[in-house]
């Protein structure tokens, strides 16, 4: 057959614009490339007022590792206990200077009170119908009032320990040592309870972390209440 070159011409036109056609000309177009599907942000937890137990994921595994006691924390402590009081017993006493005899029962002390106050946060913090936290309402009950109490019963306990390991007091001894060698303890008793606070067992951090959560939540999402009135 045969075609003359204004037919070829507007063949070949008529494939590039199909080849190459824009919107504008109402032509085909080849697909876009979709975006990637990504999921949405999870919506913040709202916690009602009554809302005490473990909701979230996060917070029912930190639960359950508040749940139990921290055996290795509390076995740490007692071990310290058995070194401070086997080194007054056994070396300190025995020495000839002052120095060494004041400084073994003030670490006696020292972790006989840690003793007291990391035994307490060792203990579970946590429960499946009960997790430790702030209540949406605001902060009703602080730690400090638990500490300071700990704290002082390792002041009062601790020159008893020492009392009880040092045995009979040698006669060479003189008054103020003897007075010094018992109020020492009671001292280090009270700043020893305190030091589990700032090195916490993992009952306490889990506990810990569960009310920061909360107080998050409960400023970022929402806080459902309720009020009666008589």
């Amino acid at each position: 057959f045969f075609c003359g070159r204004q037919a070829i011409r507007e063949r070949c036109s008529v494939k590039s614009v199909v080849a190459r056609q824009v919107p504008r000309y109402g032509g085909l177009v080849e697909p876009a490339t979709p975006p990637p599907m990504t999921a949405p942000a999870p919506a913040p937890y709202s916690y009602a007022a009554t809302d005490i137990r473990p909701r979230q994921s996060r917070e029912i595994d930190l639960c359950e590792k508040a749940s139990q006691t921290d055996w290795l924390y509390l076995g740490g402590l007692f071990a310290l206990d058995a070194v401070s009081i086997y080194v007054d017993t056994k070396i300190a006493k025995q020495a000839d200077t002052v120095a060494p005899r004041l400084i073994a029962p003030s670490l006696v002390g020292l972790t006989w009170g840690a003793t007291v106050g990391g035994a307490y946060l060792a203990l579970p913090k946590c429960a499946p119908e009960w997790a430790y936290g702030t209540p949406p309402e605001g902060n009703v009950r602080a730690s400090w009032p638990a500490a300071l109490s700990l704290a002082m019963l390792g002041a009062a306990t601790a020159p008893i320990v020492v009392w009880m390991e040092t045995g009979p007091i040698p006669y060479q001894w003189d008054v103020r040592e003897r007075s010094f060698r018992f109020i020492l303890p009671a001292i280090t008793g009270f700043a020893g309870a305190l030091v589990p606070y700032l090195i916490p067992p993992k009952t306490w951090r889990a506990a810990k972390e569960i009310e920061r959560m909360r107080v998050e939540a409960t400023e970022k999402g929402a806080f459902v209440s309720y009020r009666v009135s008589f």
